[in-house]
């Protein structure tokens, strides 16, 4: 029906398209989305035969992003399907499935900006437009929103591409690490791109696997979602980047979800990774769709085509991980594992005297200044983990000041958010036998945090692995056995030589130090550049202090 045949009481449906676009550019919550999306773009929109390249520019002093690309680029036509909110995807129409689906990707600018200026070229010819926040805030009706043109297919000699301006960023700086990280993660299915950020190479970096092993669904399950086949792969080492561990779930290319399927945090979960590709996932026309426009890499469980795929991958893993799990239990029981036990044992004590030393030396200079007290909010209030201490009457601790902090959080005086504490303020214990005058604070969120100090194990990781990582969630340092330092460190001997035991404490005392240094740079403790160099070496100086004993025969 068109316009002119509604009669004026006719009921129709309308679309606020300046409100439509601000709420659809909300969903681009931060730096490392509204970057990724624009950079996809760019590596999926080419022409035959062309290897996408994408250049970003971070610029956090002038507050603005740019992203350049060699992809087909925009004739005007394009350009203007390219503005059209919820628009028909043409790459999908005609058959070339991808990432465009909702039409709302020109939006993700203004999640985090004022202005968006795309400049196109296509055979020859150039385009620019600019779009800018001010323009969409004056509607206040369904009107369309004015693109300002700048230039209108101009003659170039100039290659295809697109080039993205973002300006006017409210972000108090840009994240170019989180950045780096979040474009390599989805860089799994673009192995023949090129992503620079600033002067970095964009590498997608897989977990080295130990084992493979491949997964066909059968019965209903291969009815609802096709002959998809389940990769699951078993790292040589725990995996440290939580994101990379679990199945990643695609949909002809097209990364929707990373998971466990239920099991997180079991025990030789953390050695898990993998892929499954559902095509079926992409033409699913459900009531409850599998997905949103919101990127948020989560899969909706409430459609069937999710709750099949759910329900085959998550048994296959926990057969692996109870696979990986007996194998592990029956090293453990062998005598050198024991051994080493021991060893890492006494590694780990010299390791949590000095935390909790460290820990006191903290709260003793908050202590002084007053709780945790910031005066710009960059801090976090407390200690170092969410197992912070109160005054009570359940734990060993030393009270290191009678009165609580300097007012509420939030400020000196009145206002703030949360009341301060008046009773004694405590800490861990120096000394053995402390009185019980402490208790647990609790923490916020819903991750557990690990309690009593950190935990050292050797394991095999395999030759190509690092000499130790450090998983943060688990607070335990992984000493690797197949190194080939250790290994040479061993020789003909075995575990107890004195070589093999110096070099593991070496490398656990310097893993430690590494692992306290990131822990406070995470919380913003750190105001020079220099001060996590510092930290390390003075850690690693404290260590060798209190273990000398360890390295006498």
């Amino acid at each position: 029906m068109i316009n002119s045949q509604l009669s004026k009481d006719q009921i129709v449906v309308k679309s606020h398209v300046a409100r439509d676009l601000l709420q659809n550019a909300a969903l681009f919550k931060n730096d490392r989305l509204v970057v990724w999306e624009y950079v996809s773009n760019g590596l999926q929109y080419v022409d035959d035969g062309t290897s996408p390249e994408v250049r970003v520019t971070l610029d956090s002093k002038k507050k603005c992003i740019v992203v350049e690309d060699n992809g087909r680029g925009m004739e005007w036509a394009d350009l203007q399907n390219f503005f059209v909110m919820h628009g028909e995807n043409i790459d999908r129409v005609q058959g070339r499935p991808g990432r465009g689906r909702f039409g709302t990707g020109k939006s993700a600018a203004f999640g985090i900006a004022d202005v968006l200026r795309v400049t196109t070229i296509r055979n020859g010819k150039r385009s620019k437009v600019e779009l800018r926040r001010s323009d969409i805030d004056k509607l206040s009706t369904e009107d369309p929103i004015p693109v300002q043109m700048l230039e209108h297919e101009v003659p170039t000699t100039q290659f295809n591409g697109s080039l993205v301006e973002i300006e006017g960023i409210h972000l108090k700086s840009l994240d170019q690490s989180g950045i780096i990280h979040y474009i390599e993660r989805n860089l799994a299915r673009w192995r023949n791109a090129t992503v620079y950020v600033n002067n970095h190479e964009c590498e997608f970096s897989e977990p080295s696997a130990a084992d493979i092993r491949i997964f066909k669904p059968e019965g209903k399950q291969k009815e609802k979602i096709g002959d998809a086949a389940l990769i699951i792969k078993i790292a040589s080492a725990p995996i440290q980047d939580v994101e990379l561990r679990g199945i990643a779930i695609y949909s002809n290319g097209v990364l929707h979800e990373t998971t466990l399927a239920g099991n997180e945090g079991k025990e030789m979960s953390q050695y898990i990774f993998g892929e499954i590709d559902v095509s079926i996932l992409d033409d699913d026309k459900s009531p409850i769709p599998p997905f949103d426009l919101s990127r948020s890499l989560r899969l909706n469980p409430s459609n069937e085509t999710v709750q099949t795929i759910f329900s085959f991958i998550g048994p296959k893993i926990d057969q692996v991980r109870k696979e990986l799990l007996k194998v592990e239990k029956e090293r453990r029981a062998s005598e050198e594992a024991k051994e080493l036990a021991k060893q890492a044992e006494a590694i780990a004590q010299v390791i949590n005297e000095d935390f909790i030393e460290f820990r006191h030396r903290v709260a003793m200079a908050k202590a002084k200044g007053g709780k945790g007290f910031d005066p710009d909010g960059s801090k976090q209030e407390g200690g170092l983990e969410n197992d912070d201490l109160i005054f009570g009457s359940e734990l060993e601790v030393d009270i290191i000041s009678q009165t609580g902090g300097l007012g509420a959080a939030g400020g000196k005086r009145t206002g703030g958010a949360e009341s301060r504490a008046l009773g004694p303020q405590v800490s861990p214990p120096t000394t053995p036998n402390a009185p019980k005058k402490g208790q647990l604070a609790g923490g916020s969120g819903n991750k557990s945090s690990p309690r009593g100090g950190f935990r050292v194990e050797f394991k095999p990781m395999g030759v190509d692995e690092n000499r130790a990582l450090y998983v943060p969630e688990a607070r335990t340092i992984y000493v690797n056995i197949d190194h080939p330092q250790l290994v040479a460190a061993q020789g003909a001997g075995s575990i107890d030589d004195l070589f093999f035991r110096r070099l593991a404490y070496e490398i656990a005392f310097s893993e430690y130090a590494i692992a306290l240094a990131s822990e406070l740079a995470k919380r913003d403790e750190y105001i020079d550049p220099t001060d996590p160099i510092y930290e390390i070496r003075a850690t690693i100086n404290r260590l060798a202090r209190k273990a000398a004993k360890l390295y006498s025969a």
